[in-house]
């Protein structure tokens, strides 16, 4: 059997490991590739973690315009 699992934070890889219903037992190969971030992937990141906090397009035009 063969899974991929793509960008997941390093902190998340003993729970999806333990979610995918294998017996703690087996042995198995693990890679891992660290990510490379370009610029558009951190600003990805950075966007998709401020949604996450409640940032909305009317708070962000806010903010920077009080910041002009």
């Amino acid at each position: 059997m063969k899974r991929t699992i793509n960008q997941i934070k390093v902190s998340e890889i003993s729970d999806v490991i333990q979610s995918m219903d294998i017996d703690r037992d087996m042995i198995v190969n693990l890679t891992i590739k660290t990510m490379e971030d370009d610029f558009l992937t951190v600003f990805d990141r950075i966007g998709q973690e401020a949604q996450e906090k409640g940032l909305t397009e009317i708070t962000l035009t806010e903010l920077l315009a009080n910041e002009s």
